[in-house]
């Protein structure tokens, strides 16, 4: 004997698009007691690292002529530099430029190359910009500065990570518990760049090219180094 149910096929697809539809409302849901936290702490340092550039520049009509003398000259000044203890020296930019006049007309060329001094002994790179800027091949001093070297900026990260998360942290614990929640769980945690404020205080152009033998002591302002951290925790009743 066989017995039919009018609908029973129609109730199952309802049934069936019921929970469906259920499961799909489920992953659409907001999740709830999620906190977005954002921590950020600095660190002061001073710049360890002196830099400066010194440019061989010569005018005049014939390019080939120009470019031994600037080589020859900025070789000359290379291995003097490298005899100095404590700097580090390398070549930097060689560029030929026209000189024009009032009219645009091109009166001459300008060819000129870099030397690039870097130490953490001021003196000695004092004394050494002061002697390759003076004398009948002296090179000109275009640019300087101070700046913080590597080993010093990861000895500095190393220590504002554990700083910054230790920030994170102890600002999500505050907040699950002023909210009413017992604990929480970390979701993402995302570490920025190291960045500096307060730029370091540039070299006295006019003073390094005074100095001579006499090494006037160089000394940089400090400067302030900064991480966020941002992420979301899950709080927890």
């Amino acid at each position: 004997m066989h017995f039919r149910f009018p609908g029973f096929g129609v109730l199952a697809m309802l049934l069936v698009a019921g929970f469906t539809s259920g499961g799909a409302a489920a992953q659409d849901r907001p999740v709830l007691d999620i906190l977005n936290v954002e921590s950020s702490v600095v660190s002061e340092v001073t710049p360890d690292l002196a830099m400066v550039t010194l440019s061989v520049v010569r005018e005049g009509s014939d390019t080939t002529a120009l470019s031994q003398e600037v080589e020859a000259v900025l070789a000359k000044a290379l291995a003097e530099a490298k005899l100095a203890p404590g700097v580090q020296a390398a070549t930097g930019g060689f560029t030929t430029s026209p000189h024009l006049d009032a009219k645009g007309q091109r009166v001459s060329w300008l060819i000129r190359a870099d030397l690039i001094l870097k130490s953490k002994e001021f003196t000695a790179l004092s004394r050494l910009v002061g002697k390759l800027s003076s004398g009948s091949n002296a090179l000109q001093i275009t640019a300087s500065d101070f700046e913080v070297s590597t080993d010093l900026k990861q000895s500095e990260e190393s220590s504002l990570i554990e700083r910054g998360i230790a920030a994170f942290k102890a600002k999500a614990q505050a907040a699950t518990k002023a909210l009413g929640y017992a604990s929480y769980a970390i979701r993402e945690i995302t570490l920025g760049e190291v960045t500096s404020a307060g730029g370091p205080r540039p070299l006295l152009m006019d003073k390094l090219a005074t100095l001579g033998t006499s090494g006037l002591p160089l000394e940089a302002s400090r400067i302030t180094l900064q991480l966020r951290v941002q992420g979301s925790v899950q709080m927890r009743r």
